[in-house]
């Protein structure tokens, strides 16, 4: 199977961010295409005193109907990073699945941030696993990969396990190499693919990681890059 990893950066604006995203997509021969946590939303977008109704309406609606767009052209499974889902009178950091059109299945990230709950964001309570011809694969968003309960809910019943992260708060610790990937590679005998997202100059090398180690990475964890991996 071929994996396609976007690590992207931030354009500023969420409209060029989507058509990045678009672009990439389409552009691609692949079964897997894995974008990164909020892909569609500029970094600096709260310091813009923007609402979490103003990302939905502006950043994360308009990315899922491009996304259905693209899934319709490109034939394999779009792992959608994430975007911000409003549900009722809730929202959620979620990666939604696109195959064919059509959204297959979607993730709530269960873990939050400190800095996602302070601003409202809600946490999800379920997993999810996608049966395809190449096996199930789950999604882990971000901070999920430090909590090991739900950690193994979902690679225990999985082959694949898609982490989309975000790391572009300059003051964040930095993170060298794929400790935390590895060892749930290695655990659990799965394959773990991290796509990460750049913003300020500050990111995270994206990776493929097989249970005996790093099959692929980024060339640089600051510079975009689309990474093609054959499994």
């Amino acid at each position: 199977m071929r994996i396609a990893i976007y690590q992207m950066a931030d354009r500023g604006e969420a409209e060029l961010n989507i058509k990045a995203a678009y672009r990439a997509v389409v552009e691609t021969k692949a079964d897997f295409f894995c974008l990164p946590e909020f892909f569609s939303i500029p970094a600096d977008y709260k310091k813009r005193g923007k609402s979490l109704e103003d990302a939905w309406l502006e950043t994360s609606v308009p990315a899922i109907e491009s996304l259905k767009k693209a899934s319709a052209r490109f034939g394999g499974y779009i792992i959608g990073g994430s975007v911000l889902e409003k549900c009722e009178d809730r929202y959620y950091n979620t990666c939604f699945v696109f195959k064919d059109g059509e959204i297959v299945a979607k993730y709530r990230k269960i873990n939050l941030t400190d800095w996602e709950a302070s601003i409202g964001i809600s946490p999800g309570n379920e997993t999810v696993s996608v049966k395809t011809k190449f096996g199930r694969f789950g999604v882990l968003i971000c901070a999920d990969c430090l909590n090991e309960k739900i950690v193994d809910r979902v690679a225990r019943e999985n082959d694949l396990v898609f982490l989309p992260i975000s790391i572009t708060n300059s003051a964040h610790p930095k993170v060298e190499d794929h400790p935390v990937s590895e060892k749930i590679a290695k655990k659990y005998g799965v394959v773990v693919v991290k796509t990460s997202r750049i913003a300020y100059g500050v990111g995270v090398k994206s990776a493929v990681v097989k249970p005996d180690g790093i099959a692929l990475e980024a060339r640089n964890c600051c510079e975009e890059e689309l990474i093609l991996a054959y499994i």
